[in-house]
């Protein structure tokens, strides 16, 4: 491991930078400089450029996952294939009786194993743009952590049986490693678009939602026209609209990739049903990009879940700004306490709408 965490570092530098802890100190706090003048940090060259800082700076941080966070990697399928991918898990997650946190990222490029925004990798810190923090967290509090992978869908070409697309990959996820181990409730932090795939599991297994404790989205959500209940793949209509506003190339892309996941998990494209609806409006809870400060109710039901702020206008900062609060929730769920929880919030928000007026109503509430 040492020599891969070298070589990785290695490539860094060979693209002119080299991660440096940050002023905080913290275990979780790095920052990427330029090695020839370590008070500078990021600046642009091409996407050519980008692209390649961008995979060395993935593959430092999966590396530090088991380097710096000790977590081990895991093959899934559990069996050699000829395609695996790697999971990452706290050594002791098959008979840890306590509390198991999973953690899931959004879409690439921008989510990755181990990395909530890549970009915020690169600009910011991996205190802020991996998950190094919640990690740390987690472990603090005594819980066993899970990272999934999502977006390892192949390996040289070969797809990787049984997650051949996000919502496939939770599915093998579940039943390989987290399912059979010993821990007494699951909880889930989902980013992004690492809601709906969650949604998809709750679909299709009901021994994931009688275990499951808490959920937090961090701004969670499904790719446009569809939501968290239910994904939907954009028509020939949604296609030329993109095109007419200069999106359509992405648009095509994005409707080629929903077909093809559509046929691979049909269930996150069929409404959610009442058991699915009934868990989320118990123990989940989005975290939507807003100004308000952390935690400030904003809606009793926002696509089936109760939602408050994130504290932060930016997608990718989201997960960050709001994880004291992602935290205090999650905590309360360790305990069987999120749906109290989420009741309390509702409570407050009834009390918000009777004490404004009709006309002030656009206020964000409902």
């Amino acid at each position: 491991l040492d020599d891969r965490v070298m070589y990785a570092a290695r490539e860094l530098r060979k693209l002119g930078y080299e991660f440096r802890q940050g002023a905080s100190g913290s275990r979780s706090d790095w920052v990427l400089r330029q090695t020839a003048d370590s008070q500078k940090g990021f600046e642009w060259k091409d996407q050519g450029h980008y692209d390649q800082l961008g995979e060395a700076v993935v593959s430092y941080i999966q590396l530090q996952l088991t380097g710096l966070c000790g977590l081990m990697p895991w093959p899934l399928p559990p069996v050699p294939s000829e395609a695996n991918s790697v999971v990452y898990a706290s050594s002791n997650v098959k008979e840890h009786p306590g509390p198991l946190l999973l953690l899931v990222c959004g879409s690439a490029p921008g989510g990755a194993a181990g990395i909530w925004g890549r970009s915020l990798c690169i600009n910011n810190s991996l205190e802020e743009g991996a998950m190094f923090d919640y990690i740390f967290r987690a472990e603090a509090l005594g819980w066993s952590v899970v990272v999934a992978n999502p977006n390892t869908n192949e390996v040289n070409r070969v797809p990787v049986t049984g997650s051949e697309c996000p919502q496939q990959h939770l599915l093998s996820l579940w039943k390989s490693y987290i399912e059979p181990s010993a821990a007494s409730r699951v909880l889930v932090v989902a980013h992004s678009y690492g809601a709906p795939n969650v949604v998809h599991l709750l679909k299709a297994e009901s021994s994931f939602r009688e275990r499951l404790a808490a959920v937090a989205f961090t701004d969670g959500g499904s790719f446009e026209p569809g939501n968290l209940l239910q994904e939907v793949v954009p028509s020939e209509q949604d296609v030329m609209a993109a095109h007419q506003s200069g999106k359509g190339t992405q648009a095509e892309a994005l409707q080629k990739q929903l077909q093809s996941w559509k046929l691979l998990a049909p269930l996150a494209f069929e409404p959610a049903g009442e058991e699915v609806r009934s868990c989320l409006a118990q123990v989940g809870r989005n975290f939507l990009a807003s100004q308000q400060p952390p935690g400030t109710p904003l809606k009793a039901d926002h696509e089936g879940v109760p939602a408050v702020s994130a504290g932060h206008e930016s997608h990718p900062a989201t997960t960050h700004a709001c994880r004291e609060e992602v935290f205090a929730f999650l905590q309360q769920g360790a305990v069987g306490q999120a749906s109290v929880s989420n009741d309390e919030l509702r409570a407050t928000l009834r009390l918000l709408d009777l004490s404004i007026s009709p006309s002030s109503s656009a206020a964000g509430y409902s």
